[in-house]
């Protein structure tokens, strides 16, 4: 069995390393944060350092915050670049700009480094269990030739193209859990300001056929002010930011991400950013404390 690389051990890539491990894959894995590696530890090939991820291991997998996490792990004075032989291949399941994605996978090409973009829909629990959504995008060939790795941890992959597709399809599916998290609770505020349980009309949504996966899962916790974070809400801020930059690269006209952009944005001055993105919640209830 080939031993797999993984760089970036948090709430998201802790699990999906340990879906590799369980697998049967021989792992070598890196995280900046020592402490974020002790559930792999006697599981798996720990490094001191993230070129020694690149000198053992094909393919690689990225689990990292932002873009400049990602340029960093790869291209700065201590990165893989330097290290990796042709022919071994990157599997990033960051969330990043789409833009960026490409130039990466452009430099990597120079080297003869194979570029999978493989960002994830789902948070740590469906991660656990093996079941998240992938979308991927790059060479066809490497594409199938990492495939059994991917599916260790999702239950479905969709081939969206070329570089920078799968990303622009994250993206678009984190702005519409955006928009559906403030909805959900501007609607449980206005409940509450006129006289109803807000618990009473989660549960009313939710035995409508516009109940959701977020009205199920987070409305009841929403309501108790349990904010505990599965997708923190400074990831969805910048998730934001990257929609924005990439409508202004595209003259994408997109008012809903905007004005997303701007709700995130208040919530994270709250200093909320370190809570789940429902806490949108207790930004609106914080400006409509005088009304």
């Amino acid at each position: 069995m080939k031993k797999v690389g993984f760089v970036g051990l948090g709430s998201m890539g802790a699990p999906m390393a340990g879906r590799l491990v369980q697998s049967g894959y021989q792992l070598v894995a890196y995280n900046r944060t020592r402490v974020k590696t002790e559930p792999l530890r006697g599981r798996a090939e720990i490094t001191s350092t993230q070129r020694e991820v690149a000198e053992k291991a094909d393919p690689i997998v990225l689990m990292l915050t932002d873009t400049q996490a990602v340029e960093d792990v790869l291209f700065s004075s201590q990165g893989m670049y330097e290290r990796m032989a042709s022919g071994k291949t990157i599997i990033n399941c960051s969330t990043i700009l789409p833009s960026a994605s490409k130039k990466i996978a452009d430099r990597l090409k120079r080297k003869n480094v194979g570029y999978i973009e493989a960002p994830v829909f789902g948070g740590p629990q469906m991660a656990a269990r093996g079941e998240l959504i992938v979308m991927a995008a790059g060479e066809r060939e490497k594409y199938e030739e990492v495939l059994d790795v991917i599916r260790t941890f999702s239950s479905k992959v969709f081939y969206t193209g070329r570089v920078g597709t799968a990303l622009s399809v994250k993206l678009g599916l984190n702005l519409i859990v955006a928009v559906h998290g403030q909805a959900l609770a501007e609607s449980m505020i206005l409940a509450r300001k006129t006289g109803v349980d807000p618990s009473l009309f989660v549960q009313i949504l939710n035995s409508t056929g516009y109940k959701t996966t977020l009205s199920e899962e987070k409305g009841p916790s929403m309501v108790k002010g349990d904010f505990h974070p599965t997708f923190f809400l400074k990831h969805m801020f910048k998730d934001l930011n990257l929609i924005d930059e990439t409508a202004k690269e595209n003259k994408i006209f997109m008012p809903l991400t905007t004005q997303a952009r701007i709700s995130y944005l208040a919530a994270s001055n709250l200093e909320l950013e370190d809570k789940d993105y429902t806490a949108i919640l207790k930004m609106l209830d914080e400006l409509n404390k005088q009304s």
